[in-house]
């Protein structure tokens, strides 16, 4: 609806100042008649010593300090924004740089259109022939390189000054001014608390796979938002990271946002992929692309943080999956340079800025790497995971199968038949383990995989 409501505004804004010298949609009358408009100098503070906080324009605009929050002293983020790179003109790159520090000049004057947004202040416009493809494109861009910036709303108008050539768009935030200086504050020292636990010396891929499993640990996902449009639109933070580093309380949006932006901050190439669940054109999604040794990988945090009530909950099924394994329940948008106009007015959110060509490699495949595989039934084989999963305080372990050998279920019944393999590697297992042991007297708990030709077994320990 907000593309739709931003259209109509235009070619009635259009269509009366070709018509009449004076027109009004509520405030918009000033800017229409022959009266200057403002000129807006007063940038956003910024650089090392600047405390989270505002001062205000001339004009009445709340303008933001740019504080540097707390980084890693371990790890070196990445500087290159990634979107920016993706953005297919030098005027929509010169727009890219103007919307950043556009996104931290507040105020708190209501959006007559969206209930629960406000205001910022206006971004001049070279020209009159964006389209609001162009501008959606490059604020999409803005906002996967800089998840930090979680105030910002996706929604924008655009005002066309039909007699200078010239148009203007006024972005949207979720929050007051106040309410972001809060936020700031304890979105850092949210980051104090997780880089001061990062261990030190680890792979990119650990340190992947440790936001990965922090996100999950940390995080619950709400599902309320399932239940009320209401509920969703008043509890913005469930969609940026806030809601997961601070209220750790969040939906696909807020896991996505938290997972790129912790990735990045120690030097993981992270983007963020939208698209659908399951085929449902309804059930819109958004998960990650993350870079490991130039190749990149899909993951998905929220599929991945099981219900309370699961016992397993650290078998991660689609972390570092190919394109093949994450398409059999995801399906992919396309990006702004794939859409057409009339395509771009039916979608019903924004979408990709980009997306990796392909997704091919498996050699940072979590369940590749973490799992036992069996081409036969191998107790020393079984048992050596299950030392590696005790020793890294894992609650399930997984068991991959030759799929021209077995399927899930047939190594399954091989397992607990006869001397039933999967108690002996338990106990021999028992015998290489110290400060730990396994309980081999509890009932084994275990769930199939029949498409990842997968095991997957609780774990139980004395």
């Amino acid at each position: 609806m907000k593309r739709l409501f931003a259209l109509i505004l235009t070619i009635l804004v259009t269509a009366a100042l070709c018509s009449c010298d004076l027109f009004s949609v509520g405030n918009i009358l000033r800017r229409f008649t022959g009266e200057t408009r403002p000129v807006y100098t007063d940038m956003p503070l910024s650089g090392g010593g600047v405390e989270p906080g505002y001062h205000e324009d001339e004009n009445g605009f709340l303008i933001l300090n740019r504080p540097e929050y707390v980084k890693s002293a371990q790890y070196d983020p990445l500087t290159t924004p990634y979107s920016f790179q993706q953005l297919r003109s030098q005027r929509q790159k010169a727009l890219y740089d103007d919307i950043y520090d556009g996104c931290f000049c507040l105020s708190d004057q209501p959006n007559e259109e969206f209930e629960g947004e406000y205001n910022l202040r206006p971004i001049l416009l070279d020209s009159m022939d964006y389209s609001y493809m162009e501008v959606e494109e490059v604020l999409a861009a803005v906002l996967a390189d800089h998840p930090e910036i979680f105030w910002m709303s996706m929604d924008f108008d655009i005002y066309d000054y039909k007699a200078d050539n010239e148009s203007e768009v006024v972005l949207h935030t979720d929050y007051k001014a106040d309410e972001v200086i809060v936020m700031m504050n304890q979105l850092n020292d949210s980051f104090k608390e997780f880089y001061s636990q990062l261990p030190p010396e680890l792979s990119p891929y650990e340190r992947e796979v440790y936001v990965y499993s922090f996100i999950i640990n940390t995080c619950v996902y709400d599902t309320a938002v399932e239940d009320s449009d209401e509920y969703s639109d008043s509890h913005p933070h469930l969609y940026n990271l806030c809601g997961v580093l601070v209220d750790k309380l969040a939906v696909c949006e807020g896991y996505a946002r938290a997972f790129d932006y912790l990735c990045s901050s120690i030097g993981v190439e992270s983007v963020c992929i939208t698209g659908i669940e399951e085929d449902d054109e309804d059930a819109l999604h958004i998960w990650n692309a993350v870079m490991l040794d130039d190749e990149w990988y899909l993951c998905d945090a929220t599929w991945d943080d099981w219900d309370e009530e699961e016992d397993v909950t650290d078998a991660y099924l689609y972390l570092n999956l190919d394109d093949a394994t994450m398409s059999l329940d995801h399906t992919v948008d396309k990006t702004y340079a794939e859409l057409s106009e009339d395509e771009y007015w039916e979608l019903s959110s924004y979408i990709n800025t980009f997306v990796p060509e392909s997704c091919t490699a498996t050699t940072y495949s979590y369940i590749l790497r973490e799992s036992v595989y069996l081409d036969s039934i191998s107790v020393d084989r079984l048992c050596e995971g299950m030392v590696k999963a005790a020793e890294n305080h894992r609650d399930s372990l997984m068991v991959c199968v030759d799929p021209e050998v077995y399927t899930p279920e047939q190594a399954a019944e091989k397992l607990f038949a006869g001397d039933q393999p999967y108690y002996e590697a338990m106990d021999l297992a028992n015998t290489k383990l110290l400060g730990v042991q396994l309980d081999a007297d509890s009932d084994a708990s275990y769930y199939e995989e029949e498409d990842r030709n997968l095991l997957v077994f609780e774990l139980n320990y004395r």
